[in-house]
């Protein structure tokens, strides 16, 4: 317990204060503006589903880039950069294949999830950061290793979250992705 020294109405007063509680349980009403987003990844598949809203979109993690005046131009994303493939100076990327580790390209896997984000999170004007749960689900032979868990770790922080989770194991339900609790026999939390 620490004692916290305030000043109110020119007098001093020391109001407990108890720092095993965490700053998002302290009232009900930040959790109504709360956005917990958790990521699913494979190289032929990418999940992100806003938790307190339900909204999923799941495709393929491809991006169509094109090169048009010496700019970099991203013109479409998932199973419509399939179907634009086939123009002239235009290239698809998936940013999450590669033979031997989840991530292979870091920009382009940042582009697509913040694509994927745009579609899920809600439409408001004020917004907090979300809490995102990236959840890897192919290239897990062996462990993941550090290099992989801090590229994971800034591939969420890079598409404006507030806090990262690397979860390794089986699916989380919803109730454990809304109260942030990952005790989950056959997982383990990765980060942080």
């Amino acid at each position: 317990m620490v004692l916290n020294f305030t000043v109110r109405d020119n007098r001093v007063s020391s109001d407990p204060i108890d720092l095993s509680r965490k700053p998002d349980e302290s009232s009900p009403m930040i959790n109504l503006f709360r956005n917990t987003v958790y990521v699913r990844i494979k190289p032929d598949s990418l999940s992100v589903v806003h938790v307190e809203s339900g909204n999923e979109h799941r495709d393929v993690p491809a991006l169509v880039i094109e090169q048009k005046n010496g700019k970099t131009l991203v013109v479409g994303v998932g199973r419509e950069a399939e179907a634009k493939c086939r123009q002239l100076n235009v290239t698809v990327a998936n940013g999450f294949k590669h033979p031997r580790t989840l991530i292979a390209d870091f920009t382009v896997a940042e582009q697509t999830l913040k694509y994927f984000l745009k579609l899920v999170l809600p439409k408001t004007l004020f917004a907090a950061s979300p809490f995102v749960v990236i959840h890897p689900q192919a290239m897990l032979e062996g462990g993941l290793t550090q290099v992989e868990i801090r590229a994971l770790a800034e591939l969420g922080f890079s598409v404006g979250a507030r806090k990262v989770f690397v979860w390794e194991g089986p699916e989380l339900s919803k109730e454990e992705l809304h109260e942030l609790k990952f005790f989950r026999v056959g997982g383990r939390l990765l980060h942080p």
